[in-house]
């Protein structure tokens, strides 16, 4: 709710693609510094504190832009500062949150507890948009602030019963940035990690950018923004929870081939919803968008999770997540200034149609590379 409020914000402040996206980049680009950081304090610290640490830095943040809105003193560099130093609380503790998993589940449930991850972040994403949007039209902007930080505040609540099963932690005599170094080199090192990485990045900031930029297709698809920028949000995450329900175990080959091919599909999927003629046809796209793309991320996590020991696993999730936050970011960026220039709808084919055939290639030469036994 609190990220749809700061996107209406900012599209009635500057009516901008780029300023959207700027919005977009404020929260997702400080993963590119804390990323590797918390990757090794997962690895190496108590990873259930840091998550509460964390959601109680998010509900004291809620509880300043509620003040700010209240007194009418929020600007747009304020604002932009605040979904900044959100985005960092969330880069801080994203390895920590992941690597927990496999601290919660037996291995052969990894593709189904990160796809029920999914389920859960997704049916937020659902009701959250949906919620919101009725607030902005009918109340104060304030109460999704409030409410949020209400919320955030019982779930750390909720988070202080969970038990974690015991696990090695790192020697402290072991230096931050020797530790950092080893994660990234695991990383270069390995083919198929290198590869799912490489699909990460590339559909980050092609097909998930689109999404970051919802309240621009809303404005020109629909007669009310408002209404329009949460339907559209709402199908996106209609489409990722019916997605994550059909997730099943597979080999690690078929694994990565899916990946390849759901990216494909939220590409074709992102030109249709920029040229949608009328709102059905958005929604719709929007919702084979949410579904592939969740696909290809949890696709990406799970092969991630199983390939990685857990010595290394909250410093290989940390770049994981390093790629899954900032690629949408710099594509919002990018493909934001493009829309500026010459139109959405052109910005969005020409990246969407380079990603397709960026992935056509990968997926020949993988294929080369392992024919079927």
């Amino acid at each position: 709710m609190q990220r749809i409020a700061c996107s209406w914000l900012v599209w009635e402040w500057t009516g901008s693609a780029f300023w959207v996206g700027v919005m977009a980049a404020a929260d997702l680009l400080p993963v590119v510094v804390i990323g590797p950081f918390a990757g090794v304090a997962a690895d190496r610290w108590d990873r259930l504190r840091q998550n509460m640490v964390a959601q109680i830095l998010s509900a004291l943040l809620a509880v300043g832009l509620a003040i700010l809105v209240a007194f009418d003193a929020l600007t747009l560099p304020i604002l932009l500062l605040f979904v900044a130093l959100q985005g960092v609380t969330s880069a801080a503790v994203q390895p920590a949150r992941l690597a927990m998993v496999q601290q919660m589940v037996a291995r052969e449930d990894m593709g189904m507890a990160v796809a029920l991850n999914s389920v859960n972040v997704n049916l937020a994403r659902l009701t959250g948009p949906a919620l919101a949007g009725a607030m902005i039209a009918h109340s104060d902007t304030v109460w999704i602030f409030i409410l949020n930080a209400a919320v955030t505040f019982i779930f750390v609540l909720i988070i202080r019963g969970i038990r974690l099963a015991p696990r090695d932690s790192i020697p402290v005599d072991v230096s931050f940035l020797r530790l950092m170094r080893e994660g990234f080199a695991y990383v270069v090192r390995t083919p198929a990690i290198r590869l799912m990485m490489f699909t990460l990045l590339m559909g980050g900031v092609v097909a998930r950018s689109v999404l970051e930029l919802v309240p621009v297709v809303a404005a020109s698809t629909f007669r009310d923004t408002s209404t329009g920028l949460a339907v559209l949000t709402g199908a996106a995450a209609v489409g990722a929870v019916t997605a994550a329900l059909t997730v099943s175990n597979g080999a690690s080959r078929r694994l990565i081939e899916s990946v390849l091919l759901w990216w494909a599909t939220a590409s074709l999927a992102s030109i249709l919803l920029v040229y949608a003629p009328q709102a059905a046809v958005a929604v719709t796209a929007a919702v084979v968008i949410g579904a592939a793309t969740t696909r290809a991320l949890i696709g990406t996590q799970t092969y991630v999770q199983l390939a990685t020991s857990d010595e290394l696993r909250g410093r290989t999730l940390s770049i994981h997540g390093l790629i899954a936050r900032a690629s949408p970011a710099v594509g919002a960026l990018i493909v934001g200034y493009a829309a500026d220039q010459i139109g959405l709808s052109s910005a969005v084919t020409v990246a969407s149609s380079l990603l397709i055939v960026c992935l056509a290639t990968v997926f020949v030469i993988f294929r080369a590379k392992h024919p079927e036994s």
